[in-house]
């Protein structure tokens, strides 16, 4: 019956079983913190704000280059064998001209032509800005070492005319306009701009090797193929500078188109040698037959004309001899082709119409971009260098399989001429009837019309190369030029400011949690239910007024109508005992014990019963000292000395029915003295003379003296102070309650602070509500009304 009572009690003052996630519960607990994410909120988004402030903004520049697909057949028609030798006869492929855009090489072109390697800044108190174009002044570089660090040199400008000043970690000097700066890295000579230079400001220069700041402006440059079904290349370039990002791209694309029209131009050029060493041979061979005709028709004066007999008779093998004619101009072709690639250096092999074979054109194809790339490197690398030898060796090797394969081609034209000539020869033995000088004149004639023929081609060809060449054209267009977005990518405002906000509350929460996490004292009454399974007197709040007595006779205050409450449970506790004997005890010094014995024995002294403080703290008593009572004579003069109990009893200034027992002077034994005979003497003198007998005792998680005294009383009061008592310590109290030292034992927390818990707010008194403590209490304030106090009931 006793516990189901506590039990009862101890549900008013527990709100609901800590069981589960409880969102509600969760938020009212950090309510009460508040300010805390207020305050973290505001320094975090000022933070944000320092960081916007002076951080950096970087732009996206834009740019859009279209790969044109251009496709060329054969010029001329189909009887002209040779009229497939097209140096421009060529397929542009976008994945290809993508890489090619992004290689070092173009990006050092870019870094040369622009001086990218040099940026020039004004020194801020926290950043610094580039200036870019708007330098006053530039820098002249004399000589600089390669693989280097980036150097930072700040230059001060000094009066009118007299010179400036530049510091570095090797130099601290003045110098003049046009003077050499040197160091042991690099030597400059800073050069004035028309620009007016700004006395107040300071300036600062890094200076990078060119191969540095290609790498840089490499990695911040994307090229991508944004449609797979057109051939157009974006180029995307991230830069602090929006004009500089549009300047790089800009000049990136210009410096491609340039390397692209070289490229095509020494194929060109390449190509009208090749056609001029030929033309100096066939022009010779062909005057060698025409004299040889023209001597053979003066010594057999031959006329122009032949006979009707004779053209009949060659009509028949005519087209054999055309198709004996094609042949030799092919063997001659490819015979041509072969002695190019005999011959010394290592050229351009401009494309046969008339070779058909696949491994042959792949081979070709292979061999001159070698030799193009082996050329556009001998530009920036000397012809000693490994990748320049690695180049040639595999040109050779490509060489090797050209020449194998030219071989192969002529041996199977070769056997198609044999094969041809047989037949011409049958053909020629029809007309065996046919005189001998004619048949002369036919085999000379036939030589010079294939001669004619490979020299006009010739000739033709040269025209159509210088003309292509004259007009070359890029083979692509930029459809966007470099243009920077109006707004920088980063920061990004909105996202930098939702961050913030997000750690502002972040923060308190992560704090808030590890301070529960960590927290090792008793907070609520829900952590007494989990530690303990002894009933809950009760609570009693925080003592805000620094007052020694609360409980005074019209107090309205909440904590006087909790020693009330406690009054009114300690009936239940006694079980109606007119001699009743309450002990005070705790775990530790510090928990409110004295406070606790005194303000108790004051509440029920308004009640008009005789009550008496025993002051038992032998060790550190407390009791005397806050009522300001004389502890001269005391328990101990009285258990070791003749001082009489009428004497021990010493009224209080509180109320006239209240009275105390002072500990007296600190014995070097108090356990033997509570042990002492004259002890049980007492108590049993009191109890026929005093309604209440409340004895404050020294803890009992420190000492043994509170279980010695425990014997001689009738309930026992063990106090718990919130925020101060550890959990640990109420092992304790399990312990003495299971091995029933302490008797009728029950627990009071102490100097509990008003939280919020599951939407209510906890009041000092029997239990917790959502109503106005102002309605009940003297020192309770009203809320002020507010939507989240109207909503929170819901």
């Amino acid at each position: 019956m006793e516990n189901a009572q506590f039990n009862h009690q101890h549900d008013e003052i527990t709100p609901a079983d800590d069981t589960g996630l409880n969102l509600k519960k969760f938020i009212y607990t950090f309510w009460d913190y508040w300010p805390w994410f207020a305050a973290s909120s505001f320094l975090c988004v000022l933070v944000a704000f320092l960081y916007l402030r002076y951080a950096t903004p970087v732009y996206r520049i834009n740019s859009k280059i279209l790969i044109k697909d251009e496709k060329s057949g054969p010029s001329g028609s189909s009887e002209d064998i040779l009229s497939q030798l097209d140096i421009f006869n060529t397929q542009n492929n976008v994945n290809d001209e993508m890489q090619v855009l992004q290689t070092y090489f173009l990006m050092r072109k870019v870094v040369d032509k622009l001086q990218l390697n040099i940026s020039y800044f004004i020194v801020g108190n926290l950043k610094s800005t580039e200036l870019y174009k708007n330098s006053p002044f530039k820098i002249q570089i004399i000589s600089l070492k390669d693989s280097i660090e980036p150097q930072k040199f700040k230059i001060k400008f000094l009066e009118t005319n007299s010179g400036f000043t530049v510091e570095n970690d090797s130099i601290d000097k003045k110098y003049n306009f046009n003077d050499t700066v040197k160091t042991r890295i690099v030597s400059f000579r800073v050069i004035p701009n028309n620009n007016i230079i700004n006395l107040k400001e300071d300036y600062q220069v890094n200076i990078s090797t060119p191969a540095a700041a290609a790498e840089n402006y490499l990695r911040a440059t994307s090229f991508n193929i944004t449609d797979k079904m057109a051939n157009v290349i974006e180029i995307t370039l991230q830069s602090t500078v929006p004009q500089k990002g549009e300047d790089i791209l800009n000049k990136l694309y210009e410096v491609y188109t340039r390397v692209n029209e070289e490229d095509k131009n020494k194929t060109a050029d390449s190509t009208i040698n090749f056609i001029d060493e030929r033309l100096a041979v066939v022009s010779g061979e062909l005057s060698g037959v025409e004299k040889n005709i023209e001597d053979f028709k003066v010594k057999n004066q031959l006329s122009t004309d032949l006979t009707e007999q004779s053209r009949l008779v060659l009509n028949s093998a005519s087209d054999i001899r055309q198709q004996l004619t094609t042949q030799d101009v092919q063997i001659n072709v490819v015979q041509s082709i072969e002695e190019h690639l005999q011959g010394s250096g290592q050229r351009i092999v401009p494309n046969a119409g008339v070779i058909e074979d696949p491994t042959y054109i792949t081979t070709v194809q292979q061999y001159n971009a070698l030799v193009l790339e082996r050329d556009r490197q001998l530009q920036t690398t000397k012809p000693d260098n490994p990748l320049i030898q690695n180049l040639n060796n595999q040109i050779e090797g490509v060489k090797k399989s050209l020449l194998i394969s030219l071989e192969n081609i002529k041996r199977e034209m070769q056997i198609s001429r044999d094969e041809l000539q047989r037949k011409n020869d049958e053909a020629l033995r029809e007309i065996k009837s046919s005189p001998s000088i004619e048949r002369a004149f036919l085999d000379i004639s036939r030589q010079q019309d294939v001669k004619q023929q490979l020299y006009l081609y010739l000739l033709q060809k040269r025209e159509e190369t210088a003309i292509s060449k004259s007009g070359t054209l890029a083979n692509s267009r930029l459809i966007e030029p470099a243009k920077s977005d109006a707004l920088p990518f980063s920061p990004q405002r909105p996202l930098v400011y939702l961050i913030a906000l997000f750690f502002g509350v972040l923060l308190p929460t992560a704090i808030l949690y590890l301070k529960n996490l960590l927290n090792n004292t008793v907070t609520n009454s829900l952590d007494l239910a989990k530690e303990i399974a002894i009933p809950v007197l009760g609570e009693l709040g925080h003592n805000s007024t620094r007052k020694t007595i609360v409980a005074e006779a019209n107090s309205r205050t909440a904590l006087a109508e909790q020693f009330r409450a406690l009054r009114t449970n300690l009936q239940f506790l006694l079980k109606g005992k007119e001699q009743q004997v309450i002990m005070i005890t705790s775990s530790t010094s510090g928990e409110g014990k004295s406070f606790l014995t005194t303000n108790l024995g004051a509440s029920l002294a308004l009640t008009n019963k005789k009550v008496v403080l025993i002051e038992l703290d032998l060790r550190k008593p407390k009791l005397s000292k806050q009522l300001n009572i004389n502890n001269e004579k005391g328990f101990t003069n009285y258990i070791i000395s003749n001082c009489t109990k009428e004497e021990l009893l010493m009224p209080t200034y509180i109320h006239p029915n209240l009275f105390l027992i002072s500990s007296g002077a600190i014995p070097p034994n108090p356990a033997e003295l509570l042990l002492d005979p004259k002890t049980e003497e007492l108590f049993s003198w009191l109890r026929a003379r005093f309604d209440y007998i409340i004895i404050d005792t020294p803890p009992a998680g420190l000492v043994i003296d509170a279980v010695i005294i425990a014997k001689h009383t009738d309930a026992s009061v063990y106090v718990v102070r919130q925020g101060y008592t550890l959990k640990d310590q109420l092992k304790l109290v399990n312990s003495f309650h299971e091995q029933e030292k302490i008797s009728n034992l029950s627990v009071l927390i102490n100097d509990v602070k008003p939280k919020r818990t599951y939407g209510y707010r906890y009041h000092y008194g029997y239990g917790y509500g959502n109503g106005y403590a102002s309605d009940y209490y003297s020192d309770a304030k009203k809320p002020k009304r507010n939507l989240f106090r109207k909503a929170k009931k819901y």
